[in-house]
């Protein structure tokens, strides 16, 4: 790959390190100043509310304009979030952070899948698309473990700014490197983009099925570090060793990512995402019952491995399902579907905890994982016109 790829990369891994550490944090600090289950599972919400309401605009607007100020746009929202803590050290005020650094992650993530893929040929696309991901995977291990080591030592203020600091590093980038695929395409003509809805996209059968599938994979994925938050605080665990737990689940996506061509290769992907779906949840389904790091850091590896390679294979496939004209528009669907399982799911679910404890929620998803099984069976079945 050239070097500008890799740092376009490299650029959008720290906005995703930013939401992976704040996910991780910010239940934290906020069980740490009196907040209830149900406040944090408010705040897990509110990390997905802005980009479900806006993915789809931003999408459309990454594909009028190109990427570099929508970029900017969304790496200015990570840098500003966390700071209002140190301004306000309250409670309440860490949910409209997390719908800030949900929106900048989002936001970015849409912009940064059009700057990885460009111009590439399919087969370049899904190894790019690989690429992103595996990277995403080793910044969501190094951010909340540098974070969680601030929030260990110096407290939540400098854990925040933190996080911040991996927005400031973007914008810095993005505005300062000349060596990179984001660019402007203001002069891109009006025509080319479609101004019909995102629902029109979604009455396509074949990308309606995988954006589900897709969504839950993210869902499943993103709603973890809420997970290791709540049962670390129920079972006593440390702030740096819930991050070495994430870590571990970063880990196991990393392996799965980096076979992402050779399961390609080799396997049917509704195969592929049906065996990933099953295991992701029988995984889940058993990780309430991990009390110590000996146990917890290899469920959490083993987790990772289906999780991990669900995302690129079901992104890949709506990028061969979406309209071409409307690929950015797809992937921004997609975030919006994705956002409102995020913010649904821990919404409901923190009352669940509240009431049940951390294993009830935790079963949930893994029921939330079983449930697409009839889609990639269904595919499977009709085959790949279907």
């Amino acid at each position: 790959m050239s070097v500008k790829l890799w740092l376009t990369i490299l650029i959008a891994s720290l906005d995703n390190g930013a939401l992976a550490a704040g996910r991780l944090i910010l239940p934290l600090v906020a069980l740490g100043v009196g907040a209830s289950g149900a406040l944090v599972g408010v705040m897990s919400g509110l990390f997905t509310a802005v980009p479900m309401l806006f993915s789809v605009r931003f999408g459309r607007w990454v594909d009028r304009a190109g990427t570099l100020v929508p970029m900017l746009f969304a790496s200015s929202l990570i840098a500003a979030s966390c700071l209002f803590f140190v301004l306000v050290p309250n409670r309440f005020v860490l949910v409209p952070i997390a719908g800030l650094l949900g929106a900048g992650a989002v936001f970015a993530h849409v912009a940064t899948a059009r700057a990885v893929t460009g111009q590439s040929e399919p087969f370049e696309r899904a190894r790019n698309l690989g690429f992103l991901v595996t990277s995403y995977s080793l910044f969501q291990f190094l951010c909340p473990m540098i974070a969680s080591l601030a929030f260990d030592h110096y407290g939540s203020a400098t854990a925040l700014v933190t996080i911040s600091g991996l927005g400031v590093l973007t914008v810095a980038a993005v505005a300062g490197l000349p060596i990179h695929n984001y660019r402007n395409e203001s002069n891109r003509r009006q025509a080319d983009v479609s101004s019909g809805g995102g629902l029109e996209l979604f009455r396509i059968p074949k990308l309606r099925r995988w954006i589900l599938v897709s969504s839950v994979f993210s869902a499943s994925q993103t709603i973890f570090p809420l997970i290791v938050s709540l049962h670390a605080v129920e079972i006593g665990l440390s702030a740096s060793r819930a991050g070495l737990v994430l870590g571990a689940f970063a880990l196991g996506t990393v392996v799965s990512r980096l076979s992402v061509g050779l399961v390609g290769r080799t396997v049917r992907a509704p195969v592929a995402l049906t065996f990933a779906l099953f295991a992701g949840a029988t995984i889940y389904a058993a990780f309430p019952m991990a009390h110590g790091l000996p146990a917890l850091l290899p469920l959490a590896a083993l987790l990772g491995l289906p999780l991990g390679i669900g995302v690129p294979i079901s992104l890949n496939l709506i990028y061969d399902a979406a309209p071409q004209h409307r690929l950015n528009e797809a992937v921004g669907l997609c975030m919006s579907v994705t956002n409102f399982f995020q913010m649904m799911v821990p919404l409901s679910l923190g009352f669940v905890a509240s009431g049940f404890g951390v294993a009830a929620m935790t079963w949930l998803i893994a029921l939330m994982l079983l449930a697409p099984i009839s889609l990639t069976v269904t595919a499977l079945v009709r085959g790949p016109t279907a």
